[in-house]
């Protein structure tokens, strides 16, 4: 009988090279918010109910117009992954997106996150990337960028 030797990661806890990529499309923010951080450094606040949080908060998606008790664009960056089930995505198109300036990092496994209304009107899609290989799931990793100018200016004629 073959006995498989199964190595455990911590919950919510990124392989290296995989913290290292996040940490690559983030360079140029200075202050950045984790949102679902659990074990990871990446980020000077840092928002979990387990792990490395610097602040413990149990988020509540399903509360009409729950707000995280910061202003809007308070962070030049946002990093979420969220726990791989839907009831937060609603949320983050629209609180991740308030609380940045220049991007907004999203992790899933199978989910698109889109800016929602307002910030669908300034916020772009820069890059999708697939991250193989570092978990029995492959992740879905979107890039968005505030481009400050809305749709409807990128259109006129001047």
């Amino acid at each position: 009988m073959m006995t498989r030797l199964i190595m455990f990661r911590e919950a919510w806890a990124w392989l290296d090279e995989e913290e290292r990529l996040y940490r690559r499309l983030l360079g140029d923010c200075s202050s950045i918010l984790h949102l679902f951080s659990g074990e990871s450094d990446l980020g000077d606040v840092r928002i979990d109910v387990t792990g490395k949080a610097t602040h413990r908060i149990f988020i509540k998606p399903h509360e009409k117009n729950y707000k995280l008790p910061f202003s809007d664009a308070s962070f030049d960056a946002v990093i979420a992954d969220p726990p791989w089930f839907n009831q937060y995505f609603i949320w983050l198109s629209r609180e991740a997106f308030r609380l940045a300036r220049k991007k907004v990092l999203i992790i899933t496994d199978r989910w698109f996150i889109a800016p929602s209304p307002p910030y669908n009107k300034t916020w772009r899609l820069d890059k999708i990337y697939v991250v193989k290989r570092v978990s029995p799931l492959v992740k879905l990793v979107f890039l968005y960028k505030n481009t400050n100018k809305t749709l409807e200016s990128l259109t006129m004629n001047g």
